[in-house]
C-alpha cells in the first residue's frame, strides 16, 4: 500500500517536467469543418500557397539567431542527462532559479571569415568578435521566447515573434517548417547548445538544417564540447545541412608548431566531439580559426596558420569518411600522449635514483658509536 505524503512533503517535492506532446492533427468533425471554413473565409489564408510561405519566410525564417540558456552554476547540468530535462528545479537553491532562455536575431550577418577587430593595449593583444555585441546583449537584455513581450522587453536586436504559430492549426502547419528549416541557430556554449536540442521534440530535431557553433579551446580544454556534441545528439539531428564554426583558440604559437611538426594537429581532444559531426550529411561547411580576444602578441597564430588549420578541418567535416580520417588521427594522438607519459616517467625515475640510492646507503650502514661515558 502506497503512503499517502504529508502536505510538507509535497510542498518540498521537486516539480516533474511535463512529457511534451507533439502537434497531432485534428480528429473530430467539428474541428475539421472550422479549419476548412478558415481556408475559404480567412483573407489571409486564401491567398496561393506560394504567396503564403514567402509571408512566412519574412515573419519567421532566414535568419541568424543567437541563444543562451541562463541556468545554475551550482548544479552541474552537464553531466547528468536525468536532471538536464527537468533543469528548472535547484536543489541546492531550493527555486526554479535558473530556467531563462534568452534569444536575439543578428542585425549584421556576416561571413565566419570577416576580420576581427583588433587593437593592442597594455595587458596585450586584444580581439573583438563580428558578433560580440550580441554576445553582450544576451547577457543583458532580459528576451524570453515563447512569451508575449512587454514593450520594455524591447532593445536594440529584432526578436522572433512566434505568436503567428498559435494563431490556427493551418498557419502552424505550413509556418512551423519554415521556422526550423530557413533559420541558422548560433551557439556560443555547449550547455545552451545541448539543451536547445534535447528539449526539441524529434520533428523539430529533423527539420533543423543550419546551424552555427562558437567555440573556445585548446589541447586540454574540450570536454564540455565533446560532451555536448555525443553520438545520440548529433544523430537526432539527421537533417542538418550547413554548419558555421568559429574556433577561437588558447593554443600558443609555441605548441602550434610543435603539434604541427608532428602531424598532430586534427588529433587533440578538443576536436573529439566534432568528429561525430562528420558522420553527417553536410554540404555547407564554413570553419574559421581565430585568435582569442585576449592574448599577448607573442602568442599569435599567423593568418596562414589559421586559415590552414581551417582548411584541413573542413576537409575532415564535408568528406564522406570523415570519420574513419578522425578515428585514424585519434590512434596517433593516443601514441604519442602514450610516448610523453612513458617519457616525463622515465625523466622523473632517473632525477629520483640518487635521492633513492643515497637513503639505501644510509640505512645500511650502522649507526656510529657515540663517546663512551
Amino acid at each position: 500500500m502506497t503512503k499517502r505524503k504529508s502536505p510538507e512533503e509535497k510542498a518540498f517535492q521537486k516539480p516533474t517536467s511535463r512529457k511534451r506532446v507533439a502537434f497531432s492533427a485534428p480528429k473530430d468533425a467539428a474541428t475539421k469543418a472550422l479549419i476548412k471554413g478558415n481556408a475559404l473565409t480567412s483573407p489571409l489564408l486564401r491567398l496561393p500557397l506560394e504567396i503564403r510561405n514567402k509571408i512566412w519566410s519574412d515573419v519567421l525564417g532566414d535568419r541568424l539567431i543567437h541563444l543562451r540558456y541562463l541556468y545554475d552554476h551550482t548544479v552541474d547540468f552537464a553531466t547528468s542527462d536525468s536532471f538536464y530535462a527537468n533543469s528548472r528545479w535547484s536543489s541546492t537553491l531550493g527555486t526554479t532559479y535558473g530556467s531563462v532562455w534568452r534569444h536575439l536575431v543578428c542585425e549584421e550577418d556576416c561571413p565566419e571569415n570577416q576580420e576581427d577587430r583588433n587593437w593592442t593595449t597594455s595587458y596585450g593583444f586584444l580581439s573583438i568578435r563580428p558578433h560580440f555585441a550580441c554576445e553582450v546583449d544576451l547577457d543583458y537584455e532580459p528576451i524570453e521566447p515563447n512569451t508575449i513581450y512587454k514593450e520594455w522587453y524591447c532593445c536594440g536586436h529584432e526578436m522572433m515573434r512566434l505568436s503567428v504559430l498559435r494563431s490556427c492549426r493551418q498557419i502552424y502547419v505550413e509556418a512551423n517548417k519554415i521556422l526550423w528549416t530557413t533559420n541558422t541557430f548560433s551557439f556560443a556554449d555547449p550547455t545552451t547548445f545541448k539543451r536547445f536540442i534535447v528539449t526539441r521534440n524529434i520533428n523539430q530535431k529533423r527539420s533543423i538544417k543550419s546551424l552555427r557553433l562558437q567555440m573556445e579551446w585548446d589541447t586540454s580544454d574540450g570536454k564540455e564540447w565533446n560532451r555536448a556534441l555525443n553520438m545520440a545528439l548529433v544523430k537526432s539531428v539527421t537533417g542538418l545541412r550547413r554548419l558555421r564554426l568559429r574556433i577561437d583558440h588558447k593554443l600558443d604559437a609555441t605548441r602550434y608548431e610543435l603539434i604541427k611538426s608532428n602531424n598532430l594537429l586534427y588529433t587533440t581532444a578538443c576536436c573529439e566531439g566534432l568528429q561525430k559531426v562528420s558522420t553527417l550529411p553536410l554540404t555547407e561547411v564554413e570553419v574559421v580559426v581565430k585568435n582569442p580576444q585576449f592574448i599577448s602578441e607573442d602568442e599569435l597564430w599567423t593568418k596562414v596558420d589559421r586559415e590552414d588549420f581551417a582548411e584541413g578541418f573542413r576537409k575532415i567535416l564535408v568528406n564522406p569518411k570523415g570519420a574513419e580520417i578522425y578515428a585514424d588521427d585519434q590512434l596517433k594522438w593516443k601514441e604519442e600522449c602514450r610516448k610523453q607519459r612513458e617519457y616525463a616517467a622515465m625523466i622523473k625515475a632517473s632525477m629520483s635514483r640518487p635521492r633513492l640510492q643515497a637513503e639505501a646507503e644510509r640505512m645500511a650502514d650502522p649507526p656510529l658509536a657515540g663517546p663512551s661515558d
